[in-house]
């Protein structure tokens, strides 16, 4: 009889012990819910944060790369200038051939801030460039082409007074070459892909691989 009462009080201790173990389990689970609003409100905040300040920092830096070369055309240009003497009698020509170069840059330094915008919801980074530029033309007088005509040709001084002349017309009109729009188009696009790159690489190395960069004049 104490073997069977002792065997009765170890069941009835053993099934309060898991019944309180069962309501221990039940009671830690619906303690811990799986979706916590605090935690999403913390890390969205740290991701809004690190982003404003990896942008913040890409604008400095580019910021001091100063002229960001995007594109170069290569051209000849082909120019003639006259002179006349003895009321016309006398007339004097050169024709001019050079091959020139042209740079088309943005001035970086002039980037602020505020020409950088984030849109949170739609995950997109908006910059907008400064003006496109475009440099004098750098020539290449040791590969021109030079020819002369008439009787003053022989004086090295109105020779010379032509060449100036012709490189002078040369300039401006390799710039208006330049300025054509397939040119200005092709560097336009550069820039906003050099741009863009600029911005989504340190984006992608902290963490950020699905926010988009669009730049735009």
């Amino acid at each position: 009889g104490c073997m069977a009462g002792n065997l009765v009080k170890w069941l009835v201790r053993g099934a309060l012990a898991a019944t309180v173990f069962s309501l221990g389990y039940c009671t830690g689970l619906g303690s811990a819910p799986l979706d916590d609003p605090n935690t999403e409100v913390k890390s969205a905040g740290i991701f809004r944060e690190q982003t404003t300040r990896t942008i913040a920092a890409t604008v400095t830096n580019l910021q001091a790369e100063n002229e960001l070369i995007v594109f170069r055309y290569t051209g000849d240009v082909r120019v003639a200038a006259e002179q006349s003497d003895l009321g016309g009698l006398i007339k004097t020509s050169q024709e001019l051939t050079v091959p020139a170069t042209v740079s088309y840059f943005i001035d970086l330094s002039k980037l602020r801030l505020e020409d950088v915008r984030y849109d949170e919801k739609s995950q997109v980074v908006y910059v907008k460039l400064p003006p496109l530029m475009i440099s004098d033309p750098a020539f290449q007088p040791e590969n021109s082409r030079t020819a002369n005509g008439g009787l003053l040709t022989l004086n090295a001084d109105i020779v010379d007074e032509l060449n100036k002349l012709n490189y002078r017309t040369a300039r401006r009109t390799f710039t208006k070459q330049a300025q054509q729009k397939q040119f200005v188009d092709l560097a336009k696009a550069s820039a906003q892909k050099h741009v863009e790159a600029y911005f989504e690489i340190p984006l992608r190395v902290v963490g950020s691989p699905g926010i988009k960069v669009s730049a735009s004049f």
